[in-house]
Parts: structure tokens; sequence; C-alpha cells
């Protein structure tokens, strides 16, 4: 059996609307979970209004010992832009959150090689309005229907695109290979997006200028992507791994075991190949993500015994 101990962490989505950034890590921790992946957004619109929750973010994520890390933005300007004045603005907005990441005590900051949403809907207060946050759960799951469209774009344009983005990522990964959090350097996730036209596995995870960047897994996106669940037998660790399910054609962020993602096999490997400590969930009620902690949890107790 695996000595490993899998800890289950939530997105912020659940607490969004009715709660600030630190507010959100309270909530999270009340709820039972090991930590929270916070948005962006989120983050830099409480900063903005309270310089000083910074630090009050630390101090209560140290004392209880919680797994943070954050997500970048969703939405426009893109790091994978073209135009350069547009590139460049995605990317100093990255290093500034890289800053508050150092101050908050986080290690880990999540991407992906684009954001594609509107400026319109980016949060400029410390919650979200919930109706605001409604119809942007709603454009995401449209965007779903787009997707393909704008991979096509993606490959028909591969060259550019991912010289820009490369050109982001290595900023990004330099920058946050010299932020210290315990003694190590942030770390960079580049996770997986259905819509992206990017050979993952072309990426020189943890190598050269991009030691400190890991690679990420999303069980919805990987589905979606490809038709198959997600197989993580042959991966080589570290990963960052979101446990999302899904109807298979668009990214709902359905309550685990309710869509047609399959958790035994990835989960067994997690396991079996210690590729993680943490399993992020993505749903997006408060009473969706406890049912998904539940479910999650007698996943991973299952897997546990028959892991070697």
């Amino acid at each position: 059996m695996s000595d490993i101990q899998l800890k289950v962490v939530t997105s912020v989505a659940p607490y969004v609307t009715t709660a600030n950034a630190l507010q959100a890590i309270q909530l999270a921790h009340e709820d039972g979970f090991a930590g929270i992946e916070l948005s962006e957004d989120h983050v830099h619109s409480l900063v903005r209004l309270k310089p000083n929750s910074l630090n009050l973010m630390r101090e209560y994520s140290a004392d209880r010992h919680m797994i943070n890390s954050i997500h970048k933005t969703l939405h426009r300007p893109s790091i994978d832009s073209n135009n350069k004045s547009e590139r460049e603005l995605a990317v100093r907005y990255s290093l500034q959150t890289l800053d508050y990441m150092e101050k908050i005590g986080i290690r880990r900051m999540v991407l992906h090689s684009f954001s594609d949403l509107p400026t319109f809907f980016t949060l400029k207060q410390e919650r979200a309005n919930a109706t605001g946050y409604l119809i942007g759960c709603n454009l995401v799951k449209i965007y779903g229907l787009l997707a393909p469209v704008l991979k096509v774009y993606r490959e028909r344009n591969k060259e550019k695109v991912e010289r820009s983005f490369m050109d982001s990522l290595s900023e990004i990964a330099k920058y946050a290979a010299d932020k210290r959090v315990d003694g190590k350097p942030i770390e960079i996730v580049f996770e997986e997006h259905y819509s992206d036209a990017i050979d993952y596995d072309s990426i020189p995870y943890g190598r050269g200028d991009f030691s400190n960047v890991i690679r990420g897994v999303d069980t919805a996106h990987q589905l979606i992507r490809t038709g198959q669940n997600s197989d993580l037998s042959g991966t080589a660790g570290p990963i960052h791994f979101h446990a999302v399910d899904t109807n298979g054609t668009i990214d709902d962020h359905r309550t685990l075991g309710k869509g047609r993602v399959d958790f035994r096999q990835c989960l067994s490997s997690l396991l079996e190949r210690q590729l993680t400590n943490t399993i992020v969930i993505e749903d997006g009620t408060r009473k969706s993500a406890l049912a998904s902690k539940e479910v999650l949890l007698s996943m991973i107790k299952r897997a546990s015994i028959v892991a070697p």
C-alpha cells in the first residue's frame, strides 16, 4: 500500500459570490478542505482595497497548515497574444500575482496557455456579483461549444501562438524561480485545456529554464479533449491534479460521480506513482463541493486498498 496521503483542496468557485479571498480561505477550512485554489482576479480585487489582507491570508493559512494555490485569470489580456503590448500586460499581471503569492505563502500558480474570456467579465470587487457570476458560468458553458473552432484557429496559427506562450511561460517561470515560499521557489503549473493545440509532452517540465514548471492534469479537460479518461500510468511526477466531472462535451463541473469521468485508474496511479499529495475539485456550489469531497474521499480510500 502507498504511504502517500492524498488531501482534498477546493477551488474558490463555491465561495466567490459570498466571500472575498481571505473569507474564502476561512470558509474552505471550515468546510473541511485541506486548502483552496484561489482566483487570481479575486485576490487582486481584495488586495487593491485592503493591502494588509496579504498578511492576514498568510497568517490564517499558515496557522492551519493549508495547502493553497492560485489559478491564473481566464480573462484577457492573454499570455499567448501575438500583440506585443497585450502579451506584456498579461505577463506583468502574472508577475504581480507572484509577488502576492510570496507574501501570502502560496507555492503554486496554475495557468493555461491562453485566456479567452472577455475583459468585461473580470472580477472588479471583493466578491463576484451573483448575477454576473451566473452569466459568466453560462458563458463558459457556451464557450465549450465554441472550443473546437478556437482549437482549429490555434492549430492554424500554432507557430505564432505557441512562440508567444512559450516566451511568456519562460518569463513567468524565471520570475517565480526567484521567489521563495518556505525556502523553495514558486512552481508554475501548466494545465491542459480542451481547446488547446499545444503538445503537452513537448514541454520540458522540471528541466533547465523550466525547472519549476510542472504538468497540470484536469480529468474533465482530458475527457473533452481526447474522448479518453486520464491515464497517468506512464506519467512522471510531480503533477498538479484537478478531479473534475463532466458530461464529456462541455466543462460543466458536475458533482463527482454524476458525469462520465472514470476516476479509478488515475487515482490508483496517483497513489502508486506518488505523483501528488493534493487533489483539487472544481465544483460550482458549496453543496456540490461538499458532496464531491465525500465521494472523492471514498474513492481515495478504495484506491488506497488496492494500491501497492
